[in-house]
């Protein structure tokens, strides 16, 4: 689903999904605080962090970082939903 230079959007366009994705960015903010809560409310009832939401954290991040690189128009290709989720890089754990 990566687009080629040659499928580049108009620039109207382009700042149109910006603008989208400014949005979602922000949305994601909130998303980041609630993900943050439950995972200290698991492990103040559990004693450990779930792994599961660590897991979603990490390719959340990532997500987020494919937003900010796509609205800095560091990369021409856009994020999640126009392309795959993020997978979490096991080298970086």
């Amino acid at each position: 689903m990566n687009e080629s230079p040659q499928e580049k959007d108009p620039l109207f366009l382009t700042a149109l999904y910006m603008i989208l994705f400014y949005l979602i960015f922000v949305l994601a903010g909130y998303v980041l605080i609630g993900l943050g809560v439950i995972q200290v409310a698991v492990r103040l009832l559990s004693g450990q962090a779930q792994d599961e939401l660590k897991r979603f954290g990490a390719s959340f991040g990532l997500y987020m970082s494919q937003i900010v690189d796509y609205i800095s128009m560091k990369s021409d290709v856009k994020p999640y939903p126009f392309n795959e989720w993020p997978a979490q890089d096991d080298k970086k754990r």
